[in-house]
């Protein structure tokens, strides 16, 4: 290869894997999270610990669920969520504030759970899709991102690829060295080579439409007779009667329900095939037959809709979320180690260097990659710790939860930057992994002390949620307080 044409690739797998490596692993730390964003919305509810799960829906519970959803109808986008294994109540949603709220129902009595209010996973999901700034700005910037990660994938191939089919895979056998950590960078990054380019192409495509002339296919038509008894007829929907028919028409119990002016529309429940395909039956209002139903799509849009099925990890049950979510921590860690390699390669060459802008500049760098990556950590677990703290009762609580992760990755990211630039790196990362270590450790003991009563009538209904996040958050602070003994043990190199 030309070597000015090698270079470019170099310097531009260096700074787009920079500065988009810090908007990347925020990413990457959303999206594992976001995977289970059902079961997260669940643990951020304890109250729901009360009601055993089922997988029945009375007409009490969907006639409840229609006048709920009545009292948000105006607002565009608003639906009712059908119980499914993973969320097991009848939820009436509607977009406000940038993320889904509303009203969770019991699917066989139809009485109203009264739950706290939270953003929950609802929250995780809309800044995964659009850093919570809104969907066409914070769309655009993701997208741009998408496109700039797809060439830092490729300009990494093309800079890497010789060299690891030379060396047949070969890594430095002494850890404390940069070649080491460059090496092990290299071969993980080839390793989950796969997952990252499905993940940024099928990004791409969920965004770019946005962006595009709108080119969906006009749904299939059925016409329909109208009867003049239908005229006055009662605006009360016989809903039970519907997700039966939608049930036969679907082989499986429908995902969730939309309304129009004259049809109520069934969605195709996610996770019985990977595609994404939003499939739907709509019925007349006045009949109760099937007036539309979705197209089948063809071979460009099913690939299309399989690779954003496969993203948004719906289908394939546990199995698979618990794949897609290791792949998603292991390329959360090669980001991380990707910057830290490059902030520890400046960092041994500031020494030679005379510009004090310069030193300066590589300075902040170094902070904002430490600020990133521990600020996403301990904004994610500040989340969860506001929502046991605040009150239940409070009325702008979801309000106090999101403001409450936001300051909390300010403000770790500007002691980041200061502590870089007084020097103190070492001082900066102790006291971050000790921070996000604590309040892992400590988090399941404040649900227990807080939550007894959910935590305990949850285990004897069998549902087990409570304790596996639990578990999982209590893992992830031993893992950091090991992390934490390493680096006050052999320090930061």
């Amino acid at each position: 290869m030309n070597k000015n044409l090698f270079s470019f690739f170099r310097i531009c797998h260096q700074w787009f894997g920079l500065i988009g490596g810090w908007l990347l692993f925020v990413l990457f730390v959303s999206g594992t999270i976001s995977i289970y964003d059902k079961e997260i919305t669940q643990w951020m509810q304890p109250e729901l610990g009360m009601y055993a799960p089922t997988a029945s829906v009375s007409s009490t519970a969907l006639d409840q669920a229609y006048d709920s959803w009545k009292q948000h109808k105006q607002i565009r986008k608003n639906l009712i969520a059908l119980p499914s294994s993973r969320d097991p109540f009848i939820r009436v949603l509607h977009a406000q504030d940038n993320m889904l709220q509303g009203n969770v129902i019991h699917p066989q009595n139809g009485n109203i759970i009264p739950v706290r209010a939270t953003g929950g996973g609802y929250f995780i999901d809309s800044f995964h899709n659009n850093l919570f700034i809104g969907r066409f700005i914070g769309g655009a910037i993701l997208l741009i991102m998408g496109i700039a990660f797809i060439f830092v994938i490729i300009s990494g191939v093309v800079i890497y690829l010789p060299k690891i089919v030379k060396n047949a895979f070969f890594v430095y056998p002494k850890p404390q060295t940069a070649r080491f950590k460059s090496d092990l960078h290299t071969i993980s990054g080839f390793f989950f080579l796969p997952f990252l380019f499905i993940v940024a192409i099928s990004g791409v495509l969920f965004l770019a439409p946005r962006y595009l002339p709108n080119t969906q296919p006009l749904p299939n038509a059925v016409p329909t007779k109208q009867h003049k008894e239908f005229s006055q007829q009662s605006t009360r929907l016989d809903l039970l009667t519907l997700l039966n028919k939608a049930q036969i028409y679907f082989n499986t119990m429908p995902g969730a329900i939309l309304f129009t002016k004259k049809e109520v529309r069934f969605i195709e429940g996610d996770e019985k095939q990977i595609a994404r395909l939003k499939n739907y039956v709509a019925f007349d209002k006045k009949t109760q037959q099937i007036s539309s139903f979705s197209r089948k799509p063809t071979i460009i849009t099913l690939v299309n809709q399989t690779l954003l099925g496969i993203h948004t990890v719906r289908s394939g049950g546990h199995f698979f979320r618990v794949i897609f979510a290791i792949m998603g921590i292991g390329s959360s860690v090669l980001i991380a180690c990707g910057l830290l390699f490059y902030s520890n390669r400046k960092r041994n060459s500031l020494i030679s260097m005379h510009s004090i802008p310069q030193q300066l500049f590589y300075r902040i760098t170094e902070g904002i990659t430490i600020g990133i990556i521990m600020g996403t950590l301990i904004a994610m677990i500040t989340l969860l710790w506001s929502n046991r703290l605040l009150p239940a009762e409070l009325s702008t609580r979801i309000n106090w939860e999101i403001n409450c992760f936001f300051i909390s990755f300010f403000l770790v990211l500007g002691v980041s930057i200061m502590g870089s630039i007084l020097g103190k790196i070492k001082c900066t990362w102790l006291n971050l992994t000790f921070i996000f270590s604590g309040l892992c450790l400590l988090l399941p003991f404040l649900n227990y002390i807080q939550t007894a009563p959910y935590f305990i009538a949850a285990i004897h209904n069998s549902n087990y949620l409570y304790l596996i996040t639990d578990a999982v958050i209590f893992i992830c602070g031993i893992i950091f307080l090991r992390l934490f003994f390493y680096i006050k043990s052999k320090g930061i190199h």
